[in-house]
């Protein structure tokens, strides 16, 4: 039964669910089930995990019984729980003790000088081993004050014995210390994997920064010493993840030792939120070997693959189809990034992932990277027609007009990363793209004008999973210094809140159990103290998660202390 009347949705669900008293019922709330922008709710009715009718609070009062649970919601707005359209859950894993020096606002890494004051205090940690690689991430060179990358010789003077890499803030560069080089064999007689870079200086010695796949190196070192770290590593993770109101993650990258890692935690039930795994490329044929395709498995699915097609705009790695205004040091004026994979290699993996019928996502943060993969797509097609394929282009950063056609008609979608606006704006503006390209990143505009789906993503930890910042940069589209990018590109509150509910859950195959609430979908809730539909647009990031709830149970409360 589906009744509107005075504003307010009523849904029950006619099955044995209709028969037995809930366990939960929440009233006296704002609920916003996301089944229509008008559409408003004051109760919900939770049982075994399900919701079973939503409604004014007089319809769903009269379900309970004697044992069931009702909480009086004091108008708090209720909304589907939020779903990571793109990240990488694990990283944080091995990472939860390791040395974060983030610009602000997420940090205080706003010069190279702090960042080795930063790296200095770190390392004093008596517990720290010297025969393990350390790790820090998150340095931003565009935002350094010294307007340049982290270098050795940087590093060198304040690491002493230890062996030190930091990760850049795509994480699709690393500036490494000499004995990191060592540790990782890179020397000056080192070619150049395919698909990267180690960066010499004009005498030919290392300067440390590693681009794209030169940083592949690391990866066996984003490790934990066992089980027991792990496990206390998830619940940080976890808690930071579910703090942000978000009930579904992504681990976008998985290569064979993350998948591990994943299942080892899944066996011990530990997942308290549904993590979805798209294998590497080049292990998704080993991956298939270790979980079923497309069936969770105590909180943990194998979705698909992943392919990474090209590099970051704000590293200047991303495949562009014209030249960078500024081109990094030691690069042509012509300089315009370059693929991970070529023409050829994209077509082969495509093909087996539609060979496999697994859903494929792929990273394309510059438009020639675009065409690679839709090319590669549409081949695809011809191979498998009338396929629902979903395949997801990750940032899909600078895609052209003329490619949103493309994406729409060969059944793709875009899974954008407004956030750029704010935090590289400026940088695009000025150094990356210049006025006109960067005008037009993350075009949600042209995808809302030719229907091209769309979600909107953080890319933890490039930043924090905030989906309330999310929305916020996609709503208002403004730089750190106030500059609007692309009036044309921004999106109704509504809009931005479909992208990481209803429309992430379609993105992942799982529109019939997640996204909105309704009666048979999981009980999965946000609580927040303020409407993000009702305040002034420049304020929804300062709307502020109350409660989490997953499948029914609270798993977050926030501690105003």
């Amino acid at each position: 039964m589906i009744k509107l009347a005075t504003g307010l949705l009523t849904m029950t669900l006619l099955s044995s669910y209709s028969f037995a008293h809930p366990d939960t019922v929440l009233y006296n709330a704002n609920l916003i089930p996301m089944t229509g922008e008008t559409h408003r709710a004051q109760a919900i009715a939770i049982k075994d995990g399900v919701i079973t009718q939503i409604g004014d609070n007089e319809s769903v009062m009269a379900t309970k019984g004697d044992m069931t649970l009702v909480r009086d919601m004091d108008g708090k707005t209720i909304i589907p729980g939020f779903i990571d359209a793109h990240g990488h859950f694990a990283n944080f894993i091995p990472l939860a003790n390791s040395l974060f020096v983030y610009p602000s606002p997420m940090g205080s890494g706003d010069s190279i000088a702090a960042i080795k004051e930063q790296v200095k205090a770190f390392l004093a940690d008596e517990s720290l081993d010297t025969s393990s690689l350390q790790l820090g991430f998150g340095y931003d060179d565009s935002v350094l004050a010294e307007k340049r990358h982290l270098l050795k010789t940087d590093l060198d003077p304040v690491t002493g014995d230890f062996a030190m890499c930091v990760m850049h803030i795509s994480g699709h560069l690393a500036s490494c210390n000499s004995k990191a080089l060592k540790v990782l064999n890179y020397d000056k007689d080192t070619p150049d994997p395919a698909g990267g870079v180690i960066q010499r200086d004009a005498n030919g010695e290392l300067t440390g920064l590693l681009e794209e796949s030169a940083t592949y190196a690391l990866f066996p070192h984003l490790t934990v010493s066992g089980k027991e770290e792990a496990l206390a590593n998830l619940e940080k993770a976890q808690q930071m993840f579910l703090s942000y109101g978000v009930t579904t993650a992504q681990e976008g990258l998985a290569t064979k030792e993350t998948l591990a890692l994943l299942k080892l935690l899944a066996d011990s039930n530990a997942l308290e939120l549904d993590i979805l795994a798209y294998a590497k490329w080049l292990d998704f044929e080993a991956a298939l070997e270790m979980l079923p395709l497309s069936e969770y498995y105590n909180g943990l699915k194998l979705a698909g693959m992943k392919i990474t097609g090209d590099g970051s705009p704000q590293g200047k790695t991303a495949y562009l189809s014209t030249p960078y205004v500024e081109p990094p040091t030691n690069q042509p004026f012509h300089y315009h990034g370059y693929p991970v994979l070529e023409q050829q290699e994209m077509d082969k993996y495509v093909d087996l992932a539609f060979k496999h019928n697994a859903q494929l996502i792929s990273h394309a943060n510059g438009d020639a990277a675009a065409d690679l993969l839709l090319n590669a797509v549409q081949k695809a097609n011809q191979t498998y027609p009338d396929r629902d394929h979903r395949t997801t282009m990750i940032h899909a950063q600078t895609v052209r007009l003329d490619q949103v056609k493309r994406m729409q008609q060969a059944g793709l979608i875009a899974s954008y990363f407004p956030a750029h606006t704010f935090f590289w704006g400026d940088f695009h503006r000025e150094s990356v793209l210049g006025e006109w390209r960067a005008s037009n990143i993350s075009p949600t505009g042209w995808a809302e004008e030719f229907d091209l789906t769309y979600t909107i993503h953080m890319d933890a930890p490039v930043a924090f999973p905030d989906q309330l910042l999310n929305m916020w940069t996609a709503v208002n589209r403004v730089s750190r210094s106030g500059v609007t990018l692309g009036e044309v590109h921004k999106i109704s509150p509504y809009q931005a809140l479909e992208a990481i509910t209803k429309t992430a859950a379609f993105q992942n195959f799982e529109e019939q159990n997640k996204g909105t609430l309704e009666p048979g979908k999981m009980a999965d809730l946000v609580v927040l103290n303020a409407d993000p539909l009702g305040v002034e647009p420049m304020k929804i990031k300062e709307v502020l998660v109350l409660e989490t709830i997953k499948q029914g149970n609270t798993v977050y409360l926030h501690n105003p202390s």
